[in-house]
């Protein structure tokens, strides 16, 4: 298996998730305001890749996130983390109401579940996936 497959893959699934810009001045001018913005992280986010160049178009308009349909979603986030911010995660559970649960792990980095062993998110996210049970409410999960 070549090494690049991980990183093809991964530009294949957001390249075409959104339709991107093509004029590069867009992003130069993102990376200006999020330099600012978000210095630990945002020149890296707001940065031209290849999806302003990518040969295909979405097939559909993005999922406009509602609080109608099941409940089964299961929202894992770190409190710090640089590249999804906690924000974003707050704005997506308040979007699909009593649909999700949050799960914050009172911890940095990026990647909350397995990669950073929080035992307290670890399992909530692990009995979520192996039974299908989901938090009563949003967990606050405290430092190891």
């Amino acid at each position: 298996m070549p090494s690049d497959n991980y990183l093809a893959s991964q530009m294949h699934v957001i390249c075409n998730d959104s339709d991107w810009p093509a004029d590069v001045s867009v992003y130069a001018r993102n990376v200006e305001q999020d330099r600012k913005a978000y210095p630990k992280f945002g020149v890296a986010g707001a940065d031209i890749t290849p999806c302003a160049f990518w040969p295909s178009k979405p097939d559909e308009k993005p999922v406009k996130l509602t609080d109608r349909g099941p409940s089964n979603i299961l929202l894992p986030q770190n409190r710090r983390d640089p590249a999804t911010p906690l924000h974003s995660a707050l704005k997506t559970r308040a979007a699909l109401g009593d649909r999700a649960r949050l799960v914050t792990a009172d911890q940095g980095g990026h990647l909350a579940y397995l990669f950073l062993d929080n035992k307290c998110a670890n399992d909530v996210v692990t009995t979520f996936l192996a039974a299908g049970e989901r938090p009563d409410e949003d967990t606050a999960c405290p430092p190891n």
